[in-house]
């Protein structure tokens, strides 16, 4: 198979993240104990609809506001939910290889506003890629199908000429009932392995 493009996801395969770094520092600006940080984002599902662009950034912080015993700006907010990721050393010459080899670069991320422009501001490797898809301004997050759709038509090719890395499995397995290959990301020394088995680099 000739793949023409490849789509990475963001998040712990670009850069690395930690989840209960942001549950520490918001619990450390806000009063609220890490445990109801994470039930508020993920239990009560507030995190999805915010990934998926459904409420915005004020209304989160209004209702983190309304919990917490400690008053606090937005910007506050912001930077302690933002400031939880570091770089993976060997991905972005990674990006750079393969754009040069003509790749079409597409990336796909579940993800929330602030935390992409956290990126865009500390990370240099976002104008290498030819086309962005973000949940929060698509209005659907992996692994629901209109996402896969939506990489599909930006790629500007076959489904199966399309390659996909995703830390996620989940994630891939949804894509791959579309035709796209996935690629399950562990660590950047097998998915270089990964690339040269299926003809992407040599």
């Amino acid at each position: 198979m000739s793949y023409k493009t490849i789509i990475f996801d963001l998040g712990n395969v670009l850069v690395n993240f930690s989840h209960e770094k942001m549950f520490d520092q918001v619990a450390s600006l806000t009063g609220i104990p890490s445990e109801s940080v994470y039930e508020l984002l993920f239990e009560e599902r507030t995190g999805l609809q915010y990934e998926r662009g459904l409420i915005s950034t004020e209304e989160i912080y209004q209702l983190i506001q309304k919990r917490a015993s400690i008053t606090f700006e937005i910007s506050e907010l912001i930077e302690a939910a933002s400031t939880i990721f570091t770089p993976s050393i060997e991905m972005e010459p990674l990006v750079k290889k393969l754009k040069n080899k003509g790749y079409r670069l597409i990336l796909l991320s579940n993800t929330f506003e602030p935390h992409f422009n956290y990126i865009a501001e500390n990370y240099s490797f976002l104008p290498l890629f030819d086309h962005l898809i973000l949940s929060y301004e698509f209005g659907y997050a992996k692994p629901e199908k209109k996402i896969y759709e939506e990489a599909i038509k930006q790629a500007k090719c076959l489904s199966s000429e399309c390659f996909f890395i995703d830390d996620r499995l989940e994630n891939i397995r949804a894509a791959e009932i579309l035709g796209i290959k996935g690629h399950h990301f562990r660590t950047p020394s097998l998915l270089m392995d990964d690339l040269i088995r299926c003809g992407i680099l040599s």
